[in-house]
């Protein structure tokens, strides 16, 4: 973080690259999620100074990347409980100590084996700002839809009945997002 010139980040877009796009483990190939993701809050209006796209390379599991003698990555088995947890509390203290505890920590596609557990243990902490745009991001997308659907007609969105298909972070944060008070 020393090395970034910019002193006034505000968002911080971290992927692990575990699970990009659908794409599955592409390591440290993974980078393009941040910086992309940190293209659309600019395409929005946020200053682009403010914003930090950062790859955690803790390996991968992906063998045709570990066999490429061209992969830049982090050449070991994807890293797992403690030490990655440790790593993450480690990145965002550092975050908050040069940009101040307001920095938004955006989490981008992590997979779910990761991304519910980190989402939660950062919120029971509550010392940093974090969203993880799939299980959040995706699910308000979801219910404004439908919210702004049964505006269009007429009709009140808790009176509509709703059919959830999959298991995915999307589908799971939008259903908590549906029925949250």
């Amino acid at each position: 973080l020393a090395s970034w010139p910019k002193r006034d980040v505000r968002v911080a877009v971290i992927t692990d690259g575990e699970r990009i796009l659908g794409l599955g483990d592409l390591g440290a190939n993974g980078m393009g999620i941040s910086a992309g993701k940190s293209m659309v809050y600019a395409a929005c209006g946020l200053n682009p100074e403010w914003l930090l796209p950062i790859q955690l390379d803790t390996g991968t599991n992906n063998e045709t990347l570990l066999s490429d003698p061209l992969y830049v990555g982090d050449r070991r088995p994807r890293e797992r409980g403690e030490k990655y947890d440790a790593l993450l509390a480690e990145l965002a203290a550092a975050l908050r100590a040069r940009y101040g505890s307001g920095v938004l920590v955006h989490f981008e596609d992590f997979a779910p084996r990761n991304a519910f557990r980190v989402l939660q243990s950062f919120r029971e902490r509550g010392d940093t700002v974090v969203i993880n745009d799939d299980i959040q991001g995706t699910a308000a997308v979801t219910v404004a839809g439908a919210s702004a659907a049964c505006r269009a007609i007429g009709a009140r969105l808790a009176e509509q009945r709703v059919v959830f298909f999959g298991a995915g972070q999307a589908n799971v944060g939008a259903r908590t997002c549906w029925f949250s008070p």
